[in-house]
Parts: structure tokens; C-alpha cells; sequence
């Protein structure tokens, strides 16, 4: 036990006397949290400036307009069909849409009308709005034609009908949100807890696969040999790195949460249920670096190779971008990766407040990786 810990402090103190751990280790992952986790934000993004040229001036078309402008999906404003060409011309607005007259009469002799919807082709939200003003066509249809029917049956006009339908359409009773949590104050995961916890595990992964490299350094440099001649067996080398490189994980996990817990406002959830996923991540990287030190003859070439890997599986797993823009096949493909089952643990916990007992199964598929990645790995790894 002696020759563990003498092992497992000296590769502790290896790692922390390099300046430039501190930097990747602590000042990346929280810089790259910031960066990404303010990019994504729904908060940062601005609503398109779309303006409205309206043409018929009537009932129909001032409520489509309402319509629209309820959505709160974009900046609305009225202008006249001039000044609209001129100021999508200067690119002083995203796109603008045009009611021509006739509309309203069109509707109620139960005609299609043609909604112009003009805008530039780097546009990347014009088919959300498109969807919105054929919705709201279709409702605005459906309105107007069971207006017409009632004005014909009690003689009624067909206008405060209509207005009375559409005010009682844009309400809200009836329809009870419930949010699907397991904690009251947790319902929502906001950009900037994911992105933490997406930047913490890549560059926890970063690190250790750098500790990891010092099976091969040792190899290279004739530490491993030094050491066998001693007392000191196999079993003892491999145990005291491997603790090593599990603490060096765990401190950095540690210091990383702490500090997004207050500079960042982000709610982990519960403690036992982040140990337990923790440990089971840090066990599976570990397991990941032996993997492909198995495979190359060098650190240097551990390095070029286990970075790749571990960026492009990042972003495939989802710590980069939500997943959910991502199309559905590569959704099903992140399940291969490790880093997506580490962020479906931290959204149990962080989202619906779960405990150790609903990390169980994210922790169990990282515990399957590791003991493939250390199976293969330690069976590769050469002492001599």
C-alpha cells in the first residue's frame, strides 16, 4: 500500500507542477462554458425584423396581422410596399410580407388567397415562418366560414362574430401546463448548465488522457524499468496510476463545479447521484486513455490521436450544440458515445432533479464502456 501511495503522489504532483495544467484543466472548460453557453442561449438570439405591407385594410387582414404578431417569433411593424422594398433592399430588415388587397374578400367567398412572403435566401428561420403564416391562414379560413354560416342563420354581422371566435381562439383557458420534474425548482435545463457540464467532461476527458499518456513516457523513458527493479510489483504500478489519474479527475470535476455553481448560477443536482455518475465517467475516460495507449507507440501520438477522438465524439454526443438540432440519425449514433450518456446523467440530475437512483442506468452503460476500453487496453499495454 506504501508503493501505491508513493506512486499515485508522485504522478499528482507531476501533473500540478506544470503551469499549463492549470490552463487547460480550469481556464479552457470555463472559457469555452462561456463562450458556447451564451452562443446558444435563446436569450442572445434576436428576433428577425419582418415587416408588414398591408394592402387590404380590412378585418381579416388587421386580425391575420395580430395573428402573427401573438406568435412573438419576430419583430413586427407596418409599412407601406415602397418603403418595405427600399429597407430590405438596404438590409435594414430581415424580410417583409405583403397582403394584397382583395384578401379579405377572397376568404369569405372561400378562395385561397396568395400571402407574399419576401425574404433573403441566408435566412435561416424563413420556413418556421412560413409554417406560422399558413397556420394562422388556415385558422383565419376556418374563422371566417363559420362566421359567415352564423351571420346567415341569425343575421347577425359576421365581423363581431369573427372577433369574438378569434379573441376566445388566442386564449389560453382550458390548457394546464405541467411540467414533468421531479424537483419544483427544477423544470427547466438552461443553455449554460449544459454547456458546463458538456466542457467540464470534454476537458476532464483532455486531461486524462494526457495522465494517461505516462504509460508510455514511463515506457519510453525507462522509469517503468527503475521502478520493477525494486520491490514494487506490477499490480502496485498499475493500481497507484490509475488512483492517480482517478483523483486528478475528481479534483478537477471538483473545482470546475464549484466555480460554475457561482459564477455561472448552475444547479448540479443532487450530490450522491453526481458521485456516482462522476465516478463512473472518470472510470470510463481512464479506460479510454489505456484504450489507445494500447494502440499507438508514443505519448505524442496518444495525444494526437485521443484528442481527435475525444472532439469529434464531443461534438457528436452533444456538448458542443443541443442535440436536438442534430438530424435523427446522428441522435441515434450519439448513443455509442460515451459523453452522451455522461450529459443524460447531468440532465436527470440538473433537469428533473433526480437522485442516485435514476443515474443508474446512464452510470451502467459507462461502467460497460470502461470495462471494454480497460479489457482491451491493459491486455495491449507493455511494461517492457
Amino acid at each position: 500500500m506504501r508503493r501505491i501511495k508513493a506512486i499515485m503522489i508522485f504522478e499528482l504532483k507531476r501533473i500540478f507542477q506544470k503551469p499549463q495544467s492549470f490552463l487547460l484543466m480550469f481556464g479552457m472548460p470555463l472559457l469555452f462554458t462561456f463562450i458556447f453557453g451564451a452562443l446558444f442561449s435563446s436569450d442572445s438570439e434576436p428576433k428577425p425584423n419582418i415587416v408588414v405591407v398591408d394592402e387590404d385594410h380590412s378585418t381579416l387582414s388587421k386580425a391575420l396581422i395580430n395573428e402573427l404578431e401573438s406568435k412573438n417569433i419576430m419583430e413586427l411593424s407596418l409599412e407601406n410596399a415602397k418603403d418595405a422594398r427600399s429597407k430590405f433592399d438596404d438590409q435594414k430588415i430581415t424580410g417583409y410580407i405583403r397582403i394584397d388587397k382583395g384578401f379579405e374578400e377572397q376568404i369569405l367567398n372561400k378562395d385561397i388567397p396568395v400571402i407574399i412572403f419576401v425574404y433573403s435566401p441566408s435566412f435561416n428561420g424563413a420556413k418556421m415562418i412560413e409554417q406560422v403564416i399558413n397556420d394562422s391562414m388556415v385558422k383565419h379560413r376556418i374563422v371566417a366560414s363559420a362566421s359567415s354560416v352564423y351571420q346567415e342563420i341569425t343575421g347577425d354581422n359576421w365581423k363581431g362574430v369573427q372577433e369574438k371566435i378569434t379573441n376566445e381562439l388566442a386564449t389560453s383557458d382550458g390548457i394546464k401546463n405541467i411540467p414533468i420534474t421531479k424537483n419544483k425548482e427544477l423544470e427547466t435545463m438552461n443553455n449554460m448548465t449544459a454547456r458546463s457540464a458538456g466542457f467540464t467532461i470534454m476537458f476532464v476527458m483532455i486531461s486524462l488522457l494526457i495522465s494517461t499518456g505516462v504509460f508510455l513516457e514511463a515506457r519510453q523513458t525507462g522509469v517503468w524499468y527503475r521502478i520493477m527493479s525494486t520491490p514494487t510489483s506490477k499490480k502496485e504500478i498499475l493500481i497507484g496510476y490509475l488512483l492517480a489519474f482517478f483523483l486528478i479527475g475528481w479534483i478537477q470535476f471538483g473545482v470546475l463545479m464549484l466555480v460554475s455553481t457561482f459564477v455561472f448560477n448552475v444547479n448540479w443536482g443532487n450530490m450522491l447521484g453526481i458521485f456516482v455518475l462522476v465516478s463512473c465517467l472518470l472510470l470510463c475516460t481512464i479506460g479510454l486513455g489505456l484504450f489507445i495507449a494500447g494502440f499507438v507507440k508514443t505519448s505524442e501520438q496518444q495525444s494526437v490521436f485521443g484528442n481527435l477522438i475525444i472532439v469529434s465524439t464531443c461534438m457528436l454526443g452533444g456538448v458542443y450544440w443541443p442535440l436536438e438540432i442534430m438530424p435523427n440519425m446522428m441522435q441515434q449514433i450519439a448513443k455509442f458515445v460515451p459523453q452522451y450518456w455522461g450529459l443524460e446523467g447531468f440532465a436527470e440530475l440538473a433537469v428533473r432533479g433526480g437522485t442516485v437512483a435514476d443515474v443508474l442506468a446512464p452510470s451502467g452503460v459507462l461502467l460497460v464502456f470502461t470495462i471494454v476500453f480497460l479489457f482491451v487496453g491493459m491486455t495491449r499495454i507493455r511494461f517492457e
